[in-house]
């Protein structure tokens, strides 16, 4: 059987949160030995939405396999032909490796608000699809401001705020 795109996305997905579920939350994320009342303990929302992503990731793999056929008359090609003929979606793909790396670097900077509206309009453009702007410029600005306040105001979540937009910084500036 010869692998499709779907199979290897599924595969990238199940491990990319097997990665995350068994490796970096039990790393990084302290569970205090005593949480008061009623209060989830901070790794449930990472572990949820691991979880989410494992599943869906594995049900990716699943539903891929059926699309997966036998052919022996496909010819070889050779590593350089197939990179040439997808090269403007390695360019996203680099594009897409720094853009979220400046998005782990400057959330501290610019806080989770700026950071990830920023992040939202560089992933809108990098869809290429400009025929919805007004859904893309209205999600880009209200979901953030959406997730923050229900992060924020319901479950009690800290957000970074940032160092360099923070409202000590521009007090002391006045």
């Amino acid at each position: 059987m010869i692998p499709n795109r779907d199979f290897y996305t599924g595969m990238v997905a199940t491990a990319f949160f097997a990665l995350v579920l068994f490796v970096l939350i039990p790393v990084y994320v302290r569970v205090p030995s005593f949480i008061p009342g009623f209060a989830p303990p901070p790794d449930m929302w990472p572990r949820v939405i691991g979880w989410v992503g494992f599943v869906m990731g594995g049900l990716a793999l699943v539903l891929a396999m059926p699309k997966m056929r036998r052919r022996s008359s496909d010819q070889i090609t050779s590593i350089g032909a197939y990179l040439c003929a997808n090269r403007v979606f390695i360019y996203r793909f680099i594009w897409m490796i720094a853009g979220f790396t400046a998005f782990v670097y400057l959330m501290p900077k610019i806080g989770f608000l700026t950071a990830t509206m920023v992040l939202l309009a560089f992933l809108f453009v990098m869809t290429g699809d400009f025929s919805k702007k007004a859904w893309m410029i209205g999600l880009t600005i209200v979901f953030p401001i959406f997730l923050y306040v229900i992060f924020t105001e319901i479950t009690h979540t800290p957000f970074p705020h940032g160092k360099w937009f923070s409202l000590a910084r521009l007090l002391h500036l006045i």
